[in-house]
């Protein structure tokens, strides 16, 4: 396996054939290019790790080389280490090569031992600037989905406050629209779901972090989801949705209750979300491959193929959706991060005007993942 991709930028071929040989011997896989042109295009479609750049070539020069690579808008490409090698050796030559963006400038006659050290020393300083970039891109994305998840928490706070406030103002007034038993039920329900929906967001954040093993317990799907359910039941009657409920006998399986209602009620919301008035949601149980699965079905306007895996990543909302409906696009994400997490699966059967069925499949066995599956 090679240790890195050499670039030899060399007119002379015997001074080619050497540094080739050399690098060779070190493990490294050598391209080679005689003039600045020929450079160019091998620089754009192989990417090299480095590059050993003469000065005095045909066609473009090495200054001119240099001064392209380092303006490339490709950020990682623009970076990458050159060494000049050349016959010009005067003072302002070698300042002119290092004011361009050249790494390192040896004249020629070089010892080819400085030349394969400098190669190790740059390309070791190369790895340990992408080790560090990749670390502080992972601590800002970590940063930004934190940020996300609070949104989408107080967009649910919100949400359930809304409920919590009307049924307990019709319990200040003394309304007999409702009966006062119904109210705190109701009250009570909100209140619950906020609390189960805080300790998802937590365990996401902890799945994302590292290794986390979800605690088990014995989880009745059905009494989670009527619970879901009665939940919901307010926000769908306000757009004369009907939830139908198809019961199925099945059997308590060792999951996570917490996650198991953010999953449930992340897919019961987008289903009354994106589906038009006056229609049915339906939620029904099936047996079977080897566990139990949930499917939520509503009459929406459907995804397309295109877009059936890309809804469950971070922040995407269907393209013929996005400005006639609220919503941060995390909650797919979170549901189908926390079901693999439970050795589950979610899965999208749809089609553009028909709808849409979501399936939650949560195997018979216990065994999950205990570790986070990125998308």
């Amino acid at each position: 396996m090679s240790l890195a991709k050499i670039l030899i930028v060399e007119d002379e071929i015997e001074l080619a054939e050497v540094l080739e040989y050399n690098l060779r011997k070190e493990g490294y896989e050598v391209l080679t290019a005689c003039d600045g042109l020929s450079a160019c295009r091998l620089i754009g479609a192989e990417r090299p790790d480095l590059i050993l750049l003469d000065i005095l070539l045909p066609d473009l020069d090495g200054w001119e080389v240099c001064r392209l690579l380092r303006r490339h808008h490709d950020r990682e490409l623009a970076s990458t280490p050159i060494v000049m090698l050349t016959a010009l050796s005067a003072l302002d030559d070698r300042l002119k090569g290092l004011e361009l963006g050249a790494d390192a400038y040896l004249a020629k006659p070089y010892a080819v031992r400085e030349v394969m050290l400098r190669v190790r020393q740059l390309l070791e300083k190369r790895r340990e600037r992408s080790a560090l970039m990749a670390e502080m891109e992972a601590l800002r994305a970590g940063a930004g989905l934190q940020a996300d998840l609070q949104d989408l928490m107080f967009h649910e706070l919100r949400n359930q406050m809304v409920i919590i406030g009307g049924f307990s103002g019709l319990l200040v007034r003394g309304g007999k629209s409702v009966p006062p038993l119904d109210c705190l039920e109701a009250i009570q329900r909100s209140a619950d779901y906020l609390s189960s929906l805080a300790e998802g967001f937590l365990l996401v954040r902890q799945i994302e972090t590292g290794a986390f093993e979800l605690p088990r317990e014995k989880v009745s799907l059905n009494a989670v989801l009527e619970e879901m359910i009665e939940l919901y039941r307010p926000r769908a009657a306000a757009k004369q949705i009907i939830l139908r409920l198809e019961t199925a006998a099945v059997p308590s399986l060792q999951l996570h209750s917490g996650a198991v209602r953010v999953i449930l009620s992340s897919l019961l919301e987008n289903a009354i979300k994106y589906s038009e008035n006056g229609t049915v949601v339906s939620l029904r149980f099936a047996a079977g491959n080897g566990g139990s699965d949930i499917e939520i079905e509503d009459e929406g306007p459907g995804v397309s193929e295109e877009e059936a895996e890309r809804i469950f990543d971070r922040f995407y909302r269907g393209e013929r959706l996005t400005g006639t409906t609220r919503g941060s696009g995390l909650g797919l994400y979170v549901a189908r991060t926390l079901a693999r997490h439970l050795g589950g699966e979610i899965s999208l059967r749809s089609a553009p005007g028909h709808g849409a069925c979501f399936t939650v499949h949560f195997p018979a066995s216990p065994a999950g993942s205990g570790r986070f599956s990125p998308q």
